[in-house]
């Protein structure tokens, strides 16, 4: 008798476990980071002036992207802004800033390095090296990465890695995130549509007709 009760205990330990996993799953696919919230913000203009690598350019729509390299959500939001940019060409303009969270240890250095990248002009291949080999950033050379893509002086990249000479860049964009309100990623802004969370291509596109 005893046995046939602790089977049953057991049994029941067991179905209470399943039930929590589930749980556990469904909010973590389903819910919270992936939920999309839409808002609007003031003062968005000055997010072009913040930023260096957009030049003289100029363009009707501007999407200011705040993002993180272990971030996978935001991995995912990069191939979804690649459809945009080739559908958009031209009519848009795409800003990056970094917003490495405390939660992914390995974020900062990969923003360092792309920035170091970018002391060269190669921000937007390192960068999208970076997003394509997120899954093994643990054992990444940032060194040989840029050799690949074909940065001219490895010497004068490779001591900005050393001494992260970029770090004031990262420090900034954190700084002007914390401005915004801005506590996680992908966090992006279409000139004063703010989009929190991941947002499929529908949702983007249908701002961005907003304003062409």
């Amino acid at each position: 008798m005893k046995i046939k009760i602790d089977n049953i205990f057991t049994g029941i330990l067991v179905i209470c476990a399943l039930i929590v996993t589930f749980l556990l799953l469904k909010k973590e696919f389903f819910t919270n980071e992936r939920t999309t919230n839409v808002s609007n913000i003031a003062n968005w203009q000055k997010l072009i002036t913040y930023d260096k690598k957009i030049g003289t350019s100029s363009s009707k729509v501007y999407l200011i992207e705040f993002f993180d390299y272990e971030c996978p959500y935001c991995n995912t939001l990069e191939a979804t802004l690649d459809t945009i940019r080739l559908k958009y060409n031209n009519k848009i303009k795409i800003i990056r800033y970094h917003f490495p969270l405390s939660i992914h240890p390995l974020a900062y250095r990969a923003a360092v390095a792309s920035e170091c990248a970018s002391m060269q002009g190669y921000f937007d291949k390192y960068h999208k090296e970076l997003m394509r080999n997120q899954y093994k950033l643990n054992s990444i050379n940032f060194t040989e990465l840029a050799k690949q893509i074909g940065i001219k002086d490895i010497g004068k990249f490779q001591k900005c890695i050393d001494y992260e000479e970029t770090a004031d860049v990262i420090a900034k964009d954190v700084s002007i995130a914390k401005e915004y309100k801005i506590t996680g990623t992908p966090t992006l802004i279409i000139n004063n549509k703010m989009i929190s969370g991941v947002a499929d291509s529908k949702v983007i596109e249908k701002i961005i007709e907003e304003f062409l």
